[in-house]
């Protein structure tokens, strides 16, 4: 059983928004040997879509499409781990947490980032309980509260819609890029964001 530094269920947008921003600081000398996975159970509501107005893809490009190119970027980086399963129950164990599979595979993590959608689900052992979505649109969308910078619990993170945002590509991924920022924020000991830029001479 291999251990995580970052855990994140749910491999839509937000999930994967996450994953790729923190493993692309991989090569910062702060970031050591962290690894990351991504559970992702394959229920995307992304896959049933076609995008039209998401900023910087093709319109008419299908979900299934955009998924796969983020799983692409998300496994350019070798700190990132992407597999298939269903989370059926997550336990906090001393300083970590340990989440199980429907198939009864066991992961660790020191963080776990919630990044399921704002439907319904069925994890047990959290140590919140979500409340209804002010911005879903229908009663049964739900979302977890937190802070205001999506931190849930001590090691607890919620990415994407789940964290309160209207359905859109662009919020569920900016939700998740900025649950990413603040993991490397505190990895880095000041505030960092990941952009690919040139280096500018001092």
């Amino acid at each position: 059983m291999e251990r995580y530094e970052v855990l994140i269920v749910g491999g839509g947008v937000g999930g994967l928004t996450c994953g790729i921003t923190i493993a692309s600081a991989m090569h910062k000398p702060w970031f050591g040997d962290r690894k990351i996975l991504v559970i992702d159970d394959g229920n995307s509501d992304l896959a049933k879509a076609r995008l039209f107005n998401a900023p910087g893809i093709c319109p008419g490009t299908s979900g299934i499409e955009t998924l796969e190119t983020m799983r692409s970027q998300l496994l350019h980086y070798p700190a990132a781990t992407l597999t298939s399963g269903s989370v059926t129950d997550v336990a906090r164990v001393g300083g970590d947490w340990r989440v199980t599979t429907h198939a009864g595979d066991l992961h660790t993590a020191q963080t776990l980032v919630l990044a399921t959608g704002f439907k319904r689900w069925d994890i047990d052992g959290l140590p919140v309980a979500p409340v209804p979505h002010p911005r879903g649109g229908k009663p049964d969308r739900i979302m977890l509260e937190h802070d205001g910078v999506y931190h849930v619990a001590p090691g607890l993170h919620v990415a994407g819609l789940l964290g309160g945002g209207s359905g859109q590509f662009a919020i569920a991924a900016g939700i998740g890029a900025q649950v990413a920022v603040e993991l490397l924020s505190e990895w880095a000991g000041k505030r960092t964001h990941m952009h690919h830029l040139p280096e500018t001479p001092q």
